[in-house]
């Protein structure tokens, strides 16, 4: 049985390096561009959708002892969902800051403060067309 699977291991490493080493002709290589091209594109859109990716924060509990509370968030066109998960045993507050989109050196920051009962799980929307979220901060209340 090994011996089976060593020359079928074999012979597809020797077609493969015939198929490398023939001549390609015009219509294998504009084949090849095109399907270049089209891989191109795919590569483009999943860099595209990895810098849309999900970010988290979290905030420690004061009871129980390490345990926390959970953020995350993903931005969308004109509004931003932070999903929350709470593990502590009482209510946390959070202060969440918001940037423009598209600063570089200057954050122009906005704040929005939520919060969250103990041991809870959910969502909450926020509006804000050119902000997106950045980070997220305890206080000691939501004023």
């Amino acid at each position: 049985m090994y011996r089976k699977k060593l020359t079928s291991v074999l012979l597809s490493s020797a077609a493969t390096t015939a198929m490398l080493l023939t001549p390609a002709t015009a219509a294998s290589a504009q084949a090849g561009t095109a399907r270049t091209s089209t891989e191109t594109a795919g590569t483009k859109a999943t860099t595209a959708s990895a810098r849309a990716g999900v970010e988290r924060d979290s905030i420690r509990c004061s009871k129980p002892r390490g345990k926390w509370a959970n953020y995350s968030w993903g931005e969308g066109n004109t509004s931003a969902t932070i999903y929350f998960n709470n593990h502590c045993s009482h209510k946390v507050s959070a202060k969440i800051m918001f940037v423009r989109k598209g600063s570089v050196g200057d954050k122009a920051a906005k704040y929005r403060c939520m919060t969250v009962n103990a041991h809870t799980k959910g969502k909450k929307k926020f509006y804000a067309a050119v902000y997106k979220p950045y980070s997220v901060t305890r206080v000691a209340r939501c004023s």
